[in-house]
């Protein structure tokens, strides 16, 4: 049968555009390898250190306030050094401050680490998103932004079971080694393959987009969306040690398997969205999200359990490509930098505001009220696609 225009167009990737992809990609699985693998360190890191209770909250919140920060800055910075330039700055400052965690001895010097590596991962993270969106044209952005997702979350069954490996031999502080190789090799292949292209970003694009209802909207979808999964993830290990259904010394490879579903998810699905289109996409995959969330505060027994939380992991990944996507296309190109900052600044807040939404929510309901207040979340990330982004596709 004969292709269509639009067809040709979405399978017709140069392979220097793949190249680039792929070396964002890696860049955003060095940069996700700093923010999940501290969960699995914690209990090592204490120790060695001499942590006070609370302290290990406070390095969580060192990392996340850090890069809140950076992602903020990037629209300012890219308008006057560029967006590549920013992702080779913000690489190279996470590299040295991942080199430099070998050597803090102590909880000042390594919560200070904790959050200049977080600047670094603002800044980068937003400028590689940024540069996905520029090198890639919009028919093909939710494949491309879904493939760069992916890298995301392969820091989830690599990093995380990579760095009990090395605690359990007495060398937690080799996985910074591993990141800061990995981060090293990204600025490297970024320089290489992203190519410096015409887009510039514009003075004054952060005021732009702050004034842009549209992209408010997603954006706001994306704080909603971000903040409800990756938290009641998190708070999830608690809740499954606790009511005996995986204990925590098993955990590990419940979260190699369902990062697994999610790195799938995310590479293999994004490239529907570019078919039927994105903003579709993204609001039959809320639908399925609010039924996963509502299913599991019920409870269930061990196997409906693992096959809605494999469902949640894949449509969940799935969807955070497209949604980028999505909210790239709500810009003219010399505002993306500002627009992806944004984005990682509300990625951060949503999940620092769901997290201290949930504690009051969990004495008062317990875990199941955790989880109907995530579902509630999604139906409002629904309803901020539906009602605020309507003309896009």
């Amino acid at each position: 049968m004969p292709t269509s225009s639009a067809d040709e167009t979405i399978h017709s990737a140069s392979p220097r555009e793949g190249l680039a992809v792929v070396a964002l990609a890696l860049a955003a699985f060095s940069l996700n390898l700093n923010t999940n693998v501290l969960g699995a360190l914690l209990p090592f890191v204490r120790e060695d250190l001499g942590l006070e209770d609370g302290a290990g909250k406070v390095l969580v919140a060192a990392a996340a306030a850090g890069s809140a920060l950076g992602a903020l800055a990037v629209g300012p910075l890219a308008a006057a050094w560029g967006r590549r330039r920013m992702l080779v700055v913000g690489l190279s400052l996470f590299t040295a401050a991942s080199v430099a965690h070998l050597w803090a001895a102590s909880f000042f010097w390594f919560a200070l680490l904790r959050g200049v590596s977080g600047v670094a991962v603002g800044v980068a993270y937003a400028a590689a998103s940024a540069l996905v969106a520029e090198v890639v044209p919009y028919e093909r952005r939710g494949g491309a932004l879904g493939r760069f997702t992916a890298g995301m979350f392969l820091a989830i069954p690599i990093g995380m079971p990579l760095s009990v490996v090395l605690a359990n031999h007495g060398a937690w502080r080799g996985i910074f080694l591993v990141q800061a190789a990995i981060g090293g090799l990204a600025c490297w292949w970024s320089l290489r393959a992203v190519p410096v292209t015409a887009a510039v970003e514009q003075r004054g694009s952060t005021r732009a987009v702050l004034r842009n209802g549209p992209a408010m909207a997603a954006l706001l979808a994306t704080l909603l969306h971000v903040g409800s999964f990756f938290t009641t993830v998190q708070l999830a290990t608690s809740w499954l040690d606790d009511t005996g259904r995986v204990a925590k010394e098993d955990q590990i490879w419940v979260w190699v398997a369902l990062g697994t579903c999610s790195v799938l998810g995310s590479a293999l699905l994004g490239r529907a969205a570019d078919r039927y289109g994105k903003r579709a996409f993204v609001l039959a995959t809320s639908v399925v999200l609010v039924l996963c969330f509502g299913l599991l505060a019920r409870e269930p027994e061990a196997l409906p359990l693992a096959a809605v939380g494999v469902l949640l992991a894949v449509v969940a990944a799935a969807r955070t490509g497209p949604l980028q996507a999505l909210v790239s296309g709500l810009v003219p190109a010399h505002e993306l930098g500002a627009l992806m900052g944004m984005r990682g600044f509300a990625m951060q807040m949503g999940v620092a505001g769901f997290a201290l939404a949930a504690v009051p929510i969990g004495a008062q309901a317990g875990f199941s009220g955790v989880l109907w207040f995530a579902a509630a979340c999604q139906v409002l990330s629904y309803l901020a696609i539906r009602v605020g982004v309507r003309r896009a596709r």
